[in-house]
């Protein structure tokens, strides 16, 4: 939950920053199309917005990035178990000899400091595995905000809007006008884009 408001949150920033150098250039493209329903409403070279979480939702390489990861989080996690269930097991079998006098009192020392330092291993082992995921993530979300940025802006040749704005719940965006949203067209040229890349 926190990471698909973290993407949401970049791909606020980067609509942003993409549509003020839109505005600096004064130079919006003239479309001829009237299909989309910002074209119709007279708004071409004005405004118009996308739904980031549908964007999310519906894009395919966000879908194959996040089934990607979420295998690898699962493997990193049942290697943590497994680990972490064997080193309970070697736990409780120590304990089970001590109460019971099978081992003498420098060995248990002995093994107890052992198992000390299995426990701190699983810990960094931990540590690792999210620091891991974490990177994995912050890539994939670079990787979409990318690919989306640049669609946007090769979209836009043929579109002429100033202002392309990221539209998320919850929002600074309080109320827009239906007619200006192209989310649809823009996950279409998305996924034909991302479908041609994979070929």
């Amino acid at each position: 939950m926190k990471r698909n408001k973290l993407v949401i949150g970049l791909l606020s920033v980067c609509v942003l920053a993409f549509c003020m150098s839109c505005s600096k250039s004064g130079k919006p493209a003239v479309n001829n199309n009237t299909s989309d329903g910002a074209q119709q409403t007279g708004n071409a070279g004005k405004i118009a917005y996308v739904e980031v979480d549908t964007i999310f939702m519906h894009y395919k390489m966000a879908k194959e990035l996040a089934v990607v990861f979420e295998s690898k989080s699962k493997q990193l996690d049942a290697d943590l178990n497994s680990k972490s269930k064997t080193f309970q097991g070697t736990v409780l079998d120590f304990q089970n000899k001590v109460q019971k006098g099978l081992i003498t009192s420098s060995n248990a020392q002995e093994v107890q400091k052992q198992l000390q330092a299995q426990e701190q291993e699983l810990y960094k082992l931990r540590e690792k595995y999210q620091a891991e995921l974490a990177d994995e993530g912050q890539v994939n979300q670079r990787q979409i905000l990318q690919s989306i940025m640049a669609y946007l802006k090769e979209y836009n040749k043929t579109k002429g809007f100033q202002y392309v704005l990221a539209n998320s719940f919850p929002s600074s965006i309080l109320y827009a006008d239906s007619t200006l949203n192209v989310t649809n067209e823009v996950i279409e040229g998305l996924n034909t884009k991302f479908k041609i890349a994979k070929k």
